[in-house]
């Protein structure tokens, strides 16, 4: 029994220096064979590229893989890259391949939207979209026009029109969304035709909303032009205010209404209806301190 046991601890003991020799071969060999593999430099992508994104050296990295484990169309040049377009979505890590990049912007609108907008389209006459000379690439005032609404016999608003959105881009006219001229042009100004504006995301609702219950009017602005201006809106007793009159904004103190306020600038109460009229105020006696009025006064 105890020759039987001496001779199962040899072979068990022969047969673990077998086991660990071979081993020991197999590792050398796979050592071996990755000190023979060439490593070369590989651009990859450092962040989630979208596509339709110019590409920018902060999106990529630098890696070495073995060269035998690249597909065809690596990139090592960062100059073969930077400024191109991508033609997919490219993801974090990614190794980035030249059929996955193009030159030339991808002409699909919703590439050309920047962050934090929409697109739009309003339906556009001659008269209300500037006479069909608007080109994708300008911007544009949105103006719409309220006729007079009337509850009970009263009239609870006057017609009015006010600027609602501004330095707003056209992003095309009909499906051009490019600056050059549509070779079907014959010159004439459609009857009707859409406009497409890149609209703030949180100003979607009022565009739509003033296309429904008013009419909308397209102002062209100058080229380079961004400022902003400040405007209650034009009601018709604007147009009777003489050419030598101007506005003070008045703000409203604890105890005001409008007749003392007319009092205060004319002498006499009798002007609160113009007052009501030009700050488009349906209750006289609904103002609250520290609400700014438009008086017009003479120039002196």
């Amino acid at each position: 029994m105890n020759s039987y046991f001496r001779r199962l601890l040899l072979f068990s003991f022969i047969l673990s220096i077998l086991v660990t020799f071979l081993v020991y071969m197999y590792i050398g060999k796979l050592g071996s064979k990755k000190e023979n593999r060439y490593f070369v430099k590989v651009l990859v992508a450092n962040t989630n590229i979208p596509k339709g994104t110019v590409i920018e050296k902060k999106m990529l990295r630098e890696i070495e893989l073995p060269k035998d484990s690249l597909q065809q169309g690596y990139i090592r040049d960062y100059s073969l890259v930077l400024g191109k377009f991508a033609k997919e979505n490219i993801i974090k890590d990614e190794i980035i391949l030249i059929g996955k990049l193009q030159s030339e912007k991808i002409d699909e609108l919703s590439f050309n939207i920047d962050e934090n907008y929409r697109a739009l389209s309003v339906s556009v006459t001659g008269d209300t979209g500037v006479s069909y000379l608007l080109k994708p690439g300008d911007y544009v005032d949105v103006i719409v026009f309220l006729s007079e609404k009337r509850e009970n016999n009263r009239v609870i608003r006057s017609d009015i029109a006010k600027v609602i959105l501004q330095n707003i881009k056209v992003l095309a006219v009909d499906r051009n969304m490019t600056r050059q001229n549509n070779p079907k042009d014959d010159g004439k100004i459609p009857t009707r035709f859409f406009v497409t504006l890149q609209v703030p995301a949180q100003d979607v609702e009022k565009l739509v909303l003033a296309e429904d219950i008013g009419k909308i009017k397209l102002s062209l602005r100058a080229n380079k032009s961004t400022d902003i201006i400040n405007s209650n809106g034009a009601v018709e007793a604007d147009f009777f205010i003489n050419k030598e009159e101007k506005y003070i904004y008045y703000k409203v103190k604890k105890g005001d209404t409008l007749r003392n306020i007319s009092r205060v600038f004319y002498g006499h109460p009798d002007n609160y209806d113009l007052l009501k009229e030009i700050n488009n105020i349906k209750d006289e006696n609904i103002i609250v301190p520290n609400m700014i009025i438009k008086v017009p006064v003479s120039k002196k």
